[in-house]
């Protein structure tokens, strides 16, 4: 795990219905997230994981991303085994960040994205 991946992996706050024993566990989940989120700042942007009516028929898993200077995304998913809800909030997630990047680069001057690249 490299230093980038380290910081992440402190991150994500986990809200109601988790246990900070299970802190790996969700770090380990949500690590796809890493590389769609290395191009901000790592103190730009605030993971926050919730779970609600765990003990339920079906688990309601909430990620809140806070990117700074940019809108919230928001991604919920209900599943009955809470490994599956993780997994879906974090592909939804993944989603939005890609088309939140997509839209901001369409939006950027042209002469800025290639000073970007340099």
């Amino acid at each position: 795990m490299n230093h980038r991946q380290q910081t992440f992996a402190r991150q994500p706050r986990l809200g109601t219905g988790f246990a900070e024993s299970e802190a790996k566990w969700v770090t380990r989940r949500l690590a796809p997230l890493v590389t769609r989120l290395r191009s901000f700042a790592d103190t730009a942007v605030e993971l926050d994981l919730s779970i609600k009516d765990r003990d339920g028929i079906d688990p309601r898993v909430t990620l809140v991303c806070r990117v700074t200077g940019q809108t919230r995304l928001v991604a919920t998913a209900a599943a009955r085994r809470l490994g599956t809800a993780v997994a879906e909030v974090r592909d939804d997630m993944i989603r939005q960040i890609d088309g939140a990047k997509a839209v901001k680069i369409r939006r950027e001057p042209r002469h800025t994205r290639a000073d970007r690249r340099r």
